[in-house]
């Protein structure tokens, strides 16, 4: 028994206490924050390190947790799409993480629009700040105490995320190793092909509740965003369904896509100069809106769902709205029929030359010149485009290989066209490398070297492709010992 734990015995000596050494049961625990970083909370909310029963916020609120939300890298709210029972009651909104409660204002959140989409505010530690957490808005949401609720052990907890990041970050077999560069080439091509298919089976699940057009129109939609917008504009395009917009103008079509983001000026918190708000396409589009069914609807989005800053103006996703309403205008009631006929012109091809010629046609239909107010704004009372095109090549690539040649596959596979479904991937693997991503990068730097650079296989959008399945597949979830690279014999054996 330890000295500590020692309690009065008959023979034994009455321990004495240091006048520090005791604390009361009472006596209120602060954990030393400089070993507790946001990032940690952030991973026990994540993982739902916690017990899910019985829940109570600092208020003496009810708390249930459906589903902890999606984990946002970038700026605003930390976790999005939550969704939380309160006092049995649910609510579907974001989560803001921070180690103590009292960084909500330190934060200056309850002065900012953005997080008026927030339901529960979750700290590691209650620091007597404030019970319940106000919005800008003037609302006020519960604030859940994690240190109570915790499942695991502290330290338990820290060592497991050390671990994986040290595990996930410094370890890999084919690091350091010569390779052979043509099997590795072939194995990431292989992979690209079973990524494709993956996206092509995610296709065909989709194809249970919706129609091709509507699956073509959120495809474009979330690949428009970017990390930032994509699912802001997904959610867009399933609150205004395709089918909304036949017979529409170009003009009606943008009206209630921008009503319903609630992007128009007449829903900013910031009026415009008067100059800008009399500007004749802003009159339109307010005047088509209030004219439409949809704004009769109180469930529009907020301004506050959009991210607008850390993102290039080009890319500011009134720009992207502007780009979908442009292309379902041109496409004259479908989607599919505006990308398929092109599609199908692979199916009479023989050489790399004319494979390219007609990826190019495609990429031509989605790299949208801007036209009228869009020629020179990034938003509404924003210039600065420079003519520059609604969607450049680089997104349009990306579209083209994420989006629609997975559609175009599943409707040749539901049409039973074998030599359709055969010029897919014979589009598929001729397309041109896409934009690098982290993922890509980490590869590189796992794999590649100086003396065998990324560049000696080169990389085409499949092969990138490839490389994503690779890391997604394997790397991630550390199945080193399945790493097709390996198995493939694309490390050479050293010399002995």
């Amino acid at each position: 028994m330890s000295e500590c734990s020692q309690v009065d015995k008959p023979g034994l000596p009455t321990r004495e206490f240091a006048p520090n050494e005791f604390r009361e049961v009472d006596q209120v625990y602060e954990p030393d924050f400089d070993k507790v970083e946001e990032d940690f909370v952030q991973k026990l909310w994540n993982g739902q390190h916690f017990f899910n029963a019985n829940l109570m916020s600092i208020g003496g609120r009810e708390i249930r947790v459906l589903k902890q939300g999606v984990w946002n890298r970038e700026e605003g709210p930390d976790f999005m799409h939550a969704e939380i029972e309160i006092n049995g009651k649910l609510h579907v909104g974001d989560v803001e993480i921070h180690v103590k409660a009292s960084e909500w204002y330190a934060h200056k959140h309850h002065l900012n629009s953005r997080y008026n989409r927030v339901v529960l505010h979750v700290v590691f530690f209650n620091d007597d700040f404030n019970l319940r957490t106000r919005l800008q808005n003037g609302k006020r949401i519960p604030t859940l105490e994690l240190l109570k609720w915790i499942d695991t052990p502290i330290g338990d907890l820290f060592d497991e995320t050390i671990k994986s990041e040290t595990d996930a970050t410094n370890f890999c077999r084919v690091t350091g190793n010569r390779l052979n560069i043509e099997n590795l080439k072939s194995t990431f091509e292989s992979l690209g092909t079973e990524r494709f298919l993956e996206k092509a089976d995610a296709v065909r699940l989709l194809r249970t509740r919706l129609n091709f057009e509507q699956i073509l129109y959120e495809g474009i939609m979330e690949a428009l965003g970017y990390s930032q917008n994509t699912k802001p504009l997904r959610e867009l395009a399933q609150r205004v369904p395709f089918s909304d917009f036949d017979r529409k103008s170009e003009h009606e079509i943008q009206a209630i896509l921008f009503g319903v983001a609630g992007l128009l000026p007449s829903q900013s918190e910031k009026s415009l100069p008067d100059n800008e708000i009399d500007d004749p396409l802003i009159v339109a589009l307010e005047t088509l809106w209030e004219a439409s069914a949809h704004a009769e609807h109180s469930d529009h989005m907020n301004v506050s769902q959009w991210r607008f800053g850390k993102i290039r103006p080009y890319n500011y996703p009134t720009r992207r709205i502007a780009a979908i309403s442009q292309l379902i205008y041109y496409c004259r009631g479908s989607l599919m029929m505006y990308f398929l006929p092109t599609c199908e012109k692979a199916a009479n091809i023989s050489t790399p030359k004319q494979l390219r010629a007609i990826g190019g046609e495609l990429l031509n239909l989605l790299m949208l010149e801007p036209i009228g107010y869009w020629e020179t704004h990034t938003n509404f009372g924003k210039g600065g485009t420079q003519k520059a095109k609604l969607i450049g090549e680089s997104r349009a690539l990306d579209i083209m290989v994420n989006k629609i040649l997975p559609v175009a596959y599943i409707w040749a596979v539901e049409s039973e066209s074998g030599e359709l479904q055969s010029a897919i991937l014979r589009l598929y693997s001729g397309f041109t490398k896409l934009q690098e991503n982290s993922v890509i990068r980490q590869i590189g730097t796992q794999i590649f070297s100086e003396a065998q650079p990324m560049r000696l296989i080169s990389p085409t959008a499949k092969i990138q492709q490839g490389m994503v399945r690779l890391y997604k597949n394997y790397c991630a979830d550390q199945l080193c010992d399945l790493c097709p690279i390996i198995e493939h014999n694309a490390v050479l054996l050293k010399e002995s």
